[in-house]
């Protein structure tokens, strides 16, 4: 039998490879047209100034912020945001404490951050980068800038053979390079856990 020098040679009894054998079962466009691939490409978080500003008491806060990671729900190793959690951010003092049991706009949008981050981020790594943040800019720049980031990472993940986009802040700084690297992992999971969902892995 004739061997070509980069391929490993079969038994001559050996069943024949049909191009069915060989040929893809779900292609990525499949899965960029999915449910999922286009809920991802339109998702959405509010900026700073559309974040309630009445304070939410603990259930509401939950259930705010459920209600804005539902589409991306398969993507969490577990829930988002449960109230032990939120008392620890508190303790941590990652989050500002409620004032008369109500959680303020600062307090919203740091959990929005803490609920992205917390996929590919460990709790201390995620008080370094508020940490830095603090000296740096106020929450609500910082707020805004993230998400805007995280809006289009997530877009760029899935849409193969896109460029990735420009950074959107008036001056590159070492702030802005981490805020990127923490929401381009981030999407990068998503649309890798999204693609195994789709691909029936889940089960």
């Amino acid at each position: 039998m004739a061997v070509h020098p980069n391929v490993i040679p079969m038994s001559d009894s050996s069943d024949k490879i049909t191009a069915a054998d060989v040929a893809p079962t779900n292609l990525p466009d499949a899965y960029l047209d999915s449910e999922f691939a286009r809920a991802v490409q339109s998702f959405a978080l509010p900026r700073f100034r559309d974040i309630p500003d009445i304070g939410l008491y603990r259930e509401q806060l939950i259930d705010y912020l459920d209600s804005l990671f539902k589409p991306l729900g398969a993507c969490s190793d577990g829930p988002w945001i449960t109230s032990s959690m939120v008392n620890n951010y508190v303790k941590s003092r990652l989050v500002p404490a409620p004032v008369n049991k109500r959680y303020s706009r600062e307090a919203i949008a740091r959990l929005i951050v803490i609920c992205v981050f917390k996929q590919t981020l460990s709790i201390a790594q995620i008080g370094k980068l508020f940490s830095i943040q603090r000296m740096t800019y106020r929450t609500e720049t910082a707020y805004d800038y993230t998400i805007r980031e995280l809006e289009h990472a997530l877009a760029a993940a899935l849409s193969y053979g896109s460029k990735p986009t420009d950074d959107t802040a008036t001056l590159v700084t070492r702030e802005s390079l981490l805020v990127r690297c923490a929401v381009g992992a981030f999407a990068a999971k998503v649309n890798l856990v999204g693609y195994l969902n789709y691909l029936g892995y889940d089960e």
